[in-house]
């Protein structure tokens, strides 16, 4: 069964880095992959956050997926999936992105 989308609304400023609500965690064997509107791109994600050591095992690094983009109003729906199984993701999340 296919997960329940999630929606979410990011505010942003034009050609800067947004950081959007997906994290980046430890290698588990899933990746976001990014469908974006014109114009938006997927840059470096930010840095990860020091984690305690007692709660470091299977926990998520914080940090998270970036994109820039122009002024205006977006769209961006993200899955969270493995590259051997992309039709089958764990997350799908919807975003809507608007850019001043």
């Amino acid at each position: 069964m296919p997960p329940t989308p999630e929606r979410y609304e990011v505010e942003g400023r034009a050609e800067e880095r947004i950081a959007l609500p997906l994290p980046i965690g430890a290698a588990t064997g899933y990746e976001w992959t990014l469908e974006v509107s014109p114009g938006v791109e997927r840059v470096e994600d930010s840095a990860p956050r020091p984690v305690d050591a007692r709660s470091a095992w299977g926990a998520t690094h914080g940090g998270s997926v970036q994109v820039t983009a122009p002024p205006g109003h977006h769209t961006i729906t993200a899955r969270l999936a493995r590259r051997w199984a992309p039709d089958t993701p764990a997350r799908v999340v919807h975003i809507d992105l608007h850019v001043t």
